[in-house]
């Protein structure tokens, strides 16, 4: 079951996010010895508090962390952004991915109904699998490329 995360979800977070981060194609954030914890929960809690929200499943077999933020060249411009949707490996050929998508989705166009943002964004990482996430409404605007 696919339920919004409270500050008791926060330890399970925090490791989902370290996991998360374990698998990410920036070899510098992969690196253990740069995770800070502290700094995490605090952010993860930051969100769960109203700066954001995140969703998780109940058996913590993934979730989903997204922000509202203003936009940093239009600051009347409300954004809900998703920062991290991450699934365990062992569970990704099932529908946990797509639930908490569906999760994100309709709290975000929730927030934009109530006027609280105006756009909302999704991000897929290099080693993503591929989603049709224009067949689901959104349209491709940029593609993000790192030198390390």
């Amino acid at each position: 079951m696919i339920r919004e995360a409270s500050k008791f979800d926060l330890d399970a977070c925090v490791e989902m996010m370290r996991k998360y981060a374990s698998e990410s194609p920036i070899f510098k954030l992969r690196q253990a010895a740069f995770h800070d914890n502290q700094y995490v929960r605090h952010f993860l809690f930051s969100l769960i508090a109203g700066r954001g929200f995140i969703f998780v499943d109940s058996n913590y077999r993934g979730m989903l962390a997204a922000i509202v933020t203003p936009n940093i060249w239009c600051p009347g411009v409300h954004e809900v952004k998703e920062l991290a949707w991450w699934v365990d490996p062992m569970c990704r050929d099932g529908t946990i991915g797509g639930k908490l998508f569906i999760a994100y989705k309709t709290r975000a166009e929730r927030l934009i109904k109530e006027g609280r943002a105006q756009v909302m964004s999704v991000s897929l990482m290099a080693n993503s699998p591929s989603i049709d996430l224009e067949g689901r409404g959104f349209k491709r605007i940029e593609s993000t490329f790192c030198k390390e």
